[in-house]
């Protein structure tokens, strides 16, 4: 993971993952995974924080349960421990009025706008989720449609069934429905009468059309 931050001051600055020390838990165990967690949830609390955990693929010692998994073919795998490894912090609290913007591999996921700082991650979750144009269609409706299509291929099968097959549920989907329709509110009205042309003698009159006040 790459981190860059800009500040206003024109000072940028590169955190790197990936220039590390190969083995920086040796004494510990064998790392065979490394979780990175970056937290944008507490700004003005802690700053922007980045943690570093581990997991231990050591094998277990004798009599040590770490507990396994069993896949469908009977196969059983002993699970790895997950290890607390460091916290570090990439932005000071008491820095964030200066920051401009913040990357993570590349993409913008704080940026100013104003006095605000906002959280890039979770509008581009929502915007796919709930965004669509004439040329992208979101997240929920296309679910709807893979519903719709699934419900008319098995017309037998429940909905919690078609739900479930699609990787959802039955609430969620009627949760995405109920939000798709409320977007239709007030659309729907009827015109009002002074916007229906007068009609006398079978002639419709004409009304001056109004420039918009700009002002």
């Amino acid at each position: 993971m790459k981190v860059e931050v800009l500040y206003r001051s024109h000072r940028y600055e590169e955190f790197d993952t990936s220039l590390t020390c190969p083995e920086p838990h040796r004494k510990e165990g064998v790392s065979i995974l490394t979780d990175w967690n970056l937290y944008l949830g507490d700004l003005k609390g802690q700053g922007v924080i980045l943690v570093q955990h581990w997991y231990d693929g050591t094998p277990p010692q004798q009599g040590e349960n770490r507990g396994s998994f069993r896949f469908d073919d009977g196969t059983m795998v002993t699970a790895a421990v997950r290890r607390p490894g460091s916290a570090m912090l990439l932005v000071a609290p008491d820095e964030l009025d200066g920051i401009v913007w913040l990357k993570k591999d590349g993409e913008k996921i704080l940026w100013r706008e104003g006095d605000d700082l906002i959280n890039g991650e979770r509008f581009f979750a929502m915007e796919q989720l709930c965004y669509s144009d004439a040329a992208t269609v979101s997240i929920n409706k296309r679910a709807l449609a893979v519903f719709d299509y699934l419900k008319h291929v098995h017309p037998d099968d429940s909905d919690e069934t078609v739900a479930a097959s699609m990787g959802y549920t039955p609430a969620a989907i009627q949760r995405i429905q109920d939000a798709e329709l409320a977007q239709d509110d007030g659309y729907d009205e009827e015109p009002d009468e002074d916007d229906t042309p007068e009609e006398e003698d079978g002639e419709t009159e004409e009304k001056p059309v109004i420039p918009f006040d700009f002002a």
